[in-house]
């Protein structure tokens, strides 16, 4: 029996389940917020199913997710996706739905330039950073009454009254962005990217064994040094001074990154990825990182930090084997 022929319409539990990867987090409560507005249930992202591995009932459980439980399957792709444990799986049961010729029923969004596999191409795709939040709701929920989904009418967007107009005397009230307390809210989230890269630093030392995992910090800039390969945050101040114009430069590199430890160092490494990130923030509880030129995707400092140390890691040179 086919896969295809496995999923009557009566078989579907859920509307929508989403594969993406953990640090992925504020855009798949963004866009499961968004679809929950015209869907009869929220989407399902596996990372619930997650902590059950290596349970072997976890790879049922995501057979059934991906393969007849939900009508519509979102991946969120990046370049981290199917490297990890979780996604890995998931790519395996998403790959055996495009086996069974259900690939219209699989939407693509692609977070990054990171090419999509090609037997993941036949699914119909789209770029988040050219249609926004909005648009991937209305792709999604295009597929659903595709395959035979219930949905509902999508969400009226009420038009912005305009500014009632202010004595030229008075001052606008000041954002917090604005404020002096948010200065101390970068250094709170400076510290939980610091907190963040050492426990990814300490794991990777482990495991590596001769090849140690290195994190040297100075102010507002941290450099982690991964054998032959280097991750650097650092923060740049805007000329203006305002928080708001600063931003957050993180560098992907290939070699030896002198740091401040090494006076008169020579610095061997070169640059092979560069993305700025822009602070967000309507109050010191709510600290995004977004990065330049992509629409839809922030990131907490937590899972930034997680999100760039193993693309970094990633990135090492594997060693031949020994013949």
């Amino acid at each position: 029996m086919t896969l295809q022929n496995a999923l009557p319409t009566e078989r579907h539990r859920l509307d929508v389940a989403i594969s993406a990867v953990s640090y992925d987090a504020l855009l798949v409560a963004e866009l499961s917020e968004r679809l929950s507005q015209q869907l009869s249930n929220r989407p399902v992202w596996h990372s619930s199913v997650a902590d059950l591995r290596p349970d072997p009932e976890a790879d049922a459980a995501t057979a059934a997710l991906f393969g007849e439980s939900a009508r519509v399957v979102i991946v969120l792709h990046q370049r981290l996706w199917g490297h990890d444990e979780v996604t890995a799986a998931d790519a395996i049961a998403v790959r055996e739905r495009i086996r069974g010729k259900q690939h219209k029923s699989v939407r693509v969004i692609a977070l990054d330039a990171e090419p999509i596999p090609a037997w993941l191409k036949t699914a119909p795709a789209c770029v988040l950073s050219e249609i926004g939040i909005e648009g991937a709701a209305k792709s999604v929920i295009s597929a659903v009454t595709a395959h035979g989904g219930d949905v509902g009418a999508a969400p009226i967007v009420a038009e912005e009254e305009p500014a009632k107009p202010r004595p030229a005397w008075s001052e606008p009230s000041p954002t917090f962005m604005s404020q002096p307390r948010a200065l101390t809210a970068l250094r709170h989230e400076f510290e939980t990217l610091t907190a963040q890269l050492a426990e990814h630093v300490k794991f990777e030392s482990n495991r590596l064994g001769d090849e140690k995992a290195e994190l040297h910090t100075a102010p507002q800039r941290l450099v982690v040094q991964i054998g032959p390969v280097a991750l650097s945050m650092s923060w740049v101040a805007g000329r203006s001074g305002k928080l708001v114009d600063g931003r957050l430069m993180v560098i992907e590199w290939e070699g030896a990154v002198a740091h401040r430890r090494q006076m008169g160092g020579l610095q061997t490494a070169s640059p092979t990825r560069e993305q700025s990130y822009r602070p967000e923030a309507k109050g010191p509880d709510d600290w995004c990182w977004r990065p330049e030129g992509t629409e839809g995707v922030a990131y907490s400092s937590k899972n930034l930090a997680g999100q760039c140390f193993t693309a970094t890691a990633l990135a090492r040179p594997v060693a031949a084997p020994v013949s």
